[in-house]
């Protein structure tokens, strides 16, 4: 529990996390791997329409071929996807990265191959000039579709140029020198946009890490405000307010299980302080605290992280143990006297023992939260006149506990 309290407060002075360019690489890799396949399902449209225009060309065969093998790797490419995207670390699998990027450029050489049956009637028939059109807007959607990755943008457009270019050379009589001139300035541009692009959804990436960062810290803001507020700031117990609030939810709850308070004074504590300092008197309520809390933890008090164990104020402590009728609280309440009075501390002088007294009652149906503290109040005041380091319960007559136990025991 106090522990808890400490990782509260390093955690408020930690600095705000950063977005690093590994973290936007990551997310943006996920966000291409999640919507790859739809994209890659657009590629029927201009494969279909190839397809339409090659049936009325003369090498309409050879065309259908390599329609039907970009389409075989267009589903490889999709079934590779997925089984990154299955993967524990999809975003980190490089074994299956370099094969997408193997058939990336493979399907960057199929899309030119298409057109080697139909660059001899370019210039002569309709038909081959849609043709040509429909694939080289193919590759630059392509490469816009995949601009995130660096990477499979410069292998796909590789395959596709490393093709392209000897047929344009080829036929260059032809059609003339304006298409080389045009396909060697295709790679550049299509680079630059590309860039544009992956620079764009990057910094698009960034601003949304760092929203959700954002949001995270203040959650944790709110978070670590809200424990401190109910938290005394030496014990880590619950303070005052925290403690009335969670009393009555508890007895809300269950209104018919049996409910005791038990109020704990450390005897002589001024004392404590005027002798050996305010700095051991600190060190006396945080392990009374320790004490306290470990002795009447969540075993013994209804199930709520550490309980409802609190600092009243000063060097006084109250315990509300729930579904726990008295007899049962004595006992604890007996623990939790003979735990306060073996409490040592490494810079404790030797001959300074610390000791409790403690009030005992129960919180019966229709009795306010503060007329049950009264109680409490009177009890352990009882144990005070009776010689400290004692137990006493309201309504008993005496005093409940072995007046001869010596103070250290």
């Amino acid at each position: 529990m106090l522990a808890a309290s400490r990782s509260i407060k390093a955690a408020q002075g930690a600095g705000p996390a950063t977005v690093s360019d590994a973290d936007v690489a990551r997310l943006s890799r996920l966000h291409f791997l999640e919507n790859i396949t739809h994209y890659q399902v657009t590629n029927i449209v201009p494969l279909g329409l190839i397809g339409l225009c090659g049936a009325y060309l003369p090498g309409a065969r050879l065309l259908t071929l390599f329609l039907v093998l970009n389409a075989a790797t267009l589903v490889a490419m999709n079934l590779v996807s997925r089984a990154i995207r299955r993967g524990k670390h999809p975003a980190q699998s490089i074994s299956w990265w370099r094969m997408y990027e193997a058939l990336a450029m493979l399907s960057g050489v199929l899309w030119s191959a298409c057109m080697l049956p139909v660059i001899d009637t370019l210039g002569r028939n309709i038909a081959s000039m849609f043709v040509c059109v429909v694939i080289i807007v193919s590759i630059a959607v392509t490469c816009m579709v995949v601009a995130t990755e660096r990477r499979l943008v410069g292998y796909f457009l590789f395959g596709a140029l490393v093709c392209l270019i000897p047929q344009t050379i080829l036929h260059m009589a032809e059609i003339g020198p304006i298409p080389l001139v045009a396909t060697l300035g295709l790679g550049p541009a299509l680079i630059g946009l590309a860039s544009a692009v992956r620079n764009q959804n990057h910094l698009m990436v960034r601003t949304q890490l760092e929203k959700q960062h954002l949001a995270n810290s203040l959650s944790d803001a709110l978070a670590a405000a809200e424990y401190l507020a109910s938290r005394d700031s030496l014990t880590g117990l619950y303070n005052r307010r925290a403690f009335e609030e969670l009393a009555l939810e508890v007895r809300d709850d269950d209104a018919l299980a049996p409910l005791t308070l038990i109020l704990i004074d450390l005897d002589h504590f001024k004392a404590i302080n005027d002798r050996f300092g305010h700095g051991i008197g600190d060190a006396v309520l945080v392990k009374a605290a320790e004490v306290i809390a470990r002795h009447a933890g969540p075993h013994d008090l209804v199930g709520r992280g550490d309980g409802a164990v609190a600092r009243w104020g000063g060097e006084e402590f109250i315990v509300l143990l729930g579904n726990c009728p008295v007899e049962r609280a004595v006992q604890v309440a007996h623990d939790l006297r003979r735990g306060l009075a073996a409490m040592r501390g490494l810079d404790w002088p030797e001959d300074m023992i610390a000791t409790g007294s403690l009030g005992v009652a129960s919180w019966d149906r229709g009795l306010a939260l503060h007329a049950c503290i009264s109680r409490a109040d009177e009890a352990m005041y009882r144990a005070k006149q009776a010689g400290r380091n004692r137990v006493s319960v309201h309504g008993n007559a005496g005093i409940d506990d072995l007046a001869a136990t010596p103070a250290g025991q």
